[in-house]
């Protein structure tokens, strides 16, 4: 078995509560993800409050250092954890007990600057979530849905630069209008890191099924989301089987099983399934959906999508 898992906030509970990336009583942990095989993108997510104060870019170095240390003393231990910065790396990954990968979670990080989103690349980033639910100067996000207010002439310029550079684009969290624009801007495939089925779970961060069809036509991914409040109306009924719900009618909808992933958002989700309490219970997922699928469907959604997706974007 072996998980790939496009989002968790591991990183802010680490640098809030000064606790460790390979032993913590969080989500998601290096010795629990060695103990099953796997890649986790690893976000920096940074709080409205932060960039709007023009403290964007400075919150995220900060927590950027907190991965770069905690990465570094995993390596002086002596433990196989795999840094993805590469298309190489990502043809790689399978090689490694354990693999990471630093993301974004929220445009404004980058503090209205195409400068400073090629020295985050620099630094190892290699995605972004162009936004929070809140508007940047990328675009507006889900909760300024009202506005109709899209990419901005600064957005596009964001969008072709991470083209450029090779770093997945992130639609999670976006408005309608700009993912809209992001299908017509960018020249390589997008993802949605965290996001379910609208059509199941009427919440306005979940996807439409223009949406998920759109994503599909792109070559691109969804990460399907472990937050009990995209998975259910009523976030005290999701369970493993809400999860396998949302794969299940994406991948009928699509008509193919070659753009679904996982995106867990361990670590940011206060209500995830009641019987899914961290990464040790991706078995209990992969079993379960064994008993649904084909074993080639199965080793699709687990990872071999998201990795093919990485060869072809970085």
């Amino acid at each position: 078995m072996f998980i790939c898992d496009c989002h968790c906030d591991t990183l802010t509970e680490l640098y809030k509560k000064g606790t460790s990336l390979y032993a913590n009583d969080q989500h998601f942990d290096i010795q629990r993800q060695i103990a099953l095989g796997g890649l986790q993108f690893c976000a920096i997510f940074v709080p409205t409050r932060e960039f709007r104060y023009y403290g964007g870019l400075r919150y995220t170095l900060q927590l950027l250092d907190k991965y770069l240390q905690e990465v570094k003393k995993l390596h002086a231990d002596g433990i196989d954890v795999l840094q993805v910065l590469t298309k190489e790396d990502a043809a790689d990954v399978l090689n490694h007990k354990a693999a990471t990968l630093l993301a974004i979670e929220e445009g404004g990080a980058i503090d209205g600057s195409l400068e400073a989103l090629r020295c985050l690349y620099a630094l190892g980033v290699r995605a972004m979530t162009l936004t929070w639910s809140n508007r940047n100067d990328i675009a507006d996000g889900v909760n300024e849905e009202s506005s109709g207010g899209g990419l901005t002439v600064f957005g596009r310029q964001v969008v072709a630069e991470m083209n450029k550079l090779g770093m997945l684009v992130d639609v999670s969290h976006i408005a309608p209008a700009g993912f809209w624009d992001v299908i017509e801007a960018s020249s390589k495939p997008i993802i949605a890191t965290h996001s379910n089925a609208k059509a199941l779970c009427p919440h306005p961060r979940n996807l439409d099924d223009k949406q998920i069809l759109a994503i599909n036509e792109n070559d691109g991914l969804i990460g399907v989301t472990f937050a009990g409040q995209f998975l259910e109306h009523d976030y005290n009924d999701a369970c493993i089987e809400s999860i396998y719900r949302h794969i299940d009618y994406m991948l009928n909808l699509m008509g193919n099983d070659d753009h679904i992933g996982f995106g867990s958002d361990f670590d940011g989700i206060s209500h995830p399934p009641y019987n899914l309490h961290g990464v040790q219970d991706y078995s209990a997922v992969y079993e379960y959906l064994s008993k649904k699928y084909s074993a080639s469907t199965v080793e699709k959604i687990t990872h071999k999508n998201v990795l093919n997706l990485l060869q072809k974007v970085l």
